[in-house]
């Protein structure tokens, strides 16, 4: 029974993925752009640093919320927090914050929100004839823009878990707004073979939002990858792990991700990745600290990304699990 309920679970995972594949390339065979793009913006320095891969690791926890839900469902800890922050590009900044609870015969429940802040700016207009100046000055507005997540997630096998999240997104321009609704839907699967792991993730996955009179598409992203320790086990104290992802976006060509984790005597991290298919940023890495504490296990991490035209970005995160 065990045997087949693996393969049910299999089959469906790569149903869902052909449907996926089959709907994007119909209705979205054109490049062009989307709205909501900061939902695109890496909301874990882990997998930030690991060229924004990790759709396959089982000790995501409650970053697993931003990156493939189902993954949530393999934590071994009953709570999971995470909570990030980055200063992006000039000057804005990125924050996010995740919570999952493992319910007992009920499998995950996941509370998550990210929000983006574009600051204060001045806002003007231009003169009429009779008004002397280049501008006038009518004060300052903000604009930014925020997510909220719900997550249930469940482990079906020993070797097979899903997640889906029901996500709130909404973007704030001075007097102006637009709202939609979004869905994650992700899964994975322990092939068995060695440490060989595989998953599908389908991001913000939803209907055309509308902007004043402007309607525009979701960012949506097909991610599908693998991961495999090409050293030691996630229950070794020395540990490296191989990961590598292809991402279909809905606005542009395919895209390939890598990235390599490296644990060293139980608490150091070393990351690193690399991005193809990008005009202007590529290079990823960070480093994490890992501590077992009377509370639980506690994980700094920090990442930095490079690009070619703006300053790099880093991330910070912290996470506890207990």
């Amino acid at each position: 029974m065990k045997i087949i309920g693996q393969r049910t679970a299999l089959a469906g995972m790569l149903l869902l993925l052909g449907w996926a594949a089959a709907g994007m390339a119909q209705e979205f065979n054109k490049t062009g752009t989307s709205g909501f793009v900061f939902l695109e913006i890496p909301a874990s320095a882990r997998f930030a640093a690991l060229g924004e891969t990790g759709i396959t690791m089982p000790d995501a926890g409650a970053e697993g919320l931003f990156v493939n839900p189902a993954l949530t469902a393999l934590g071994s800890k009953r709570y999971g927090l995470s909570v990030s922050h980055a200063g992006w590009y000039v000057e804005t900044s990125h924050q996010a914050f995740a919570l999952t609870a493992q319910m007992a015969r009920i499998g995950v429940l996941g509370l998550h929100a990210t929000w983006f802040d574009f600051g204060r700016m001045e806002k003007t207009i231009n003169p009429s004839a009779a008004q002397a100046g280049s501008y006038i000055s009518l004060g300052e507005y903000t604009a930014g823009a925020y997510a909220l997540g719900l997550t249930f997630a469940r482990q079906l096998t020993d070797r097979f878990a899903f997640g889906a999240s029901l996500n709130y997104v909404r973007e704030e321009i001075d007097l102006w707004h637009a709202d939609n609704v979004v869905t994650d839907i992700g899964f994975v699967f322990m092939t068995g073979y060695h440490s060989l792991r595989i998953g599908t993730f389908l991001q913000n996955f939803g209907l055309e939002a509308k902007y004043a009179r402007e309607k525009f598409k979701m960012p949506q992203q097909l991610k599908m990858g693998l991961s495999a320790d090409l050293a030691g086990g996630f229950e070794s104290p020395n540990r490296l792990t191989l990961l590598l992802e292809a991402v279909q976006p809905n606005d542009g060509d395919g895209r390939l991700h890598t990235g390599l984790e490296a644990l060293l005597a139980g608490a150091l991290y070393l990351r690193g990745g690399y991005k193809y298919g990008y005009d202007h940023e590529n290079l990823t890495g960070g480093i994490g600290l890992r501590l077992e504490t009377a509370l639980g296990r506690l994980r700094c991490d920090f990442s930095y990304m490079e690009h070619e035209t703006l300053d790099g970005t880093a991330r910070y995160t912290l996470v506890m699990e207990f």
